[in-house]
């Protein structure tokens, strides 16, 4: 499993892998990692808008061989992605709840908190920790 948060700017706000196997995990590769999917959320999400059907189709998720990727936007551009084991049924309605009970409680309504940083909120990093490993998938 893996957490990633953008703001509305695709700046990677907040990243954390809880399950996958640790290969060199330098910030330089962090980094990369974290522009990558910001990349390929922008692709898919543009190929969503010019071939689907109608002007309301959604991504929501996708799945490969050895992974499946969870994608929720908050109304204000906030991107949340998790990966998880490609049999892991949708975590939408996770990634709303990470959204509205996690994210508003602990970064929106806190007012330390300076808009395009890094998240560092303990509360929230606990919370979310918590909250991860309480899934039945996880």
């Amino acid at each position: 499993f893996a957490l990633y948060i953008y703001d509305n700017k695709d700046i990677c706000i907040y990243s954390h892998q809880w399950t996958r196997t640790e290969r060199a995990r330098t910030p330089e590769n962090v980094k990369e990692e974290q522009k990558l999917m910001i990349g390929l959320l922008k692709a898919i999400n543009s190929f969503v808008i010019k071939t689907a059907p109608s002007d309301d189709a959604v991504f929501n998720s996708y799945t490969t061989s050895t992974y499946k990727l969870h994608y929720f936007e908050s109304g204000t551009g906030l991107k949340f992605v998790i990966t998880s084991d490609p049999k892991t049924p949708s975590l939408a309605n996770e990634l709303r709840q990470i959204y509205s009970d996690l994210y508003v409680q602990y970064i929106s309504k806190n007012p330390l908190y300076e808009l395009g940083t890094p998240i560092t909120s303990s509360f929230f990093l606990h919370s979310v920790d918590t909250f991860v490993k309480g899934l039945k998938s996880f």
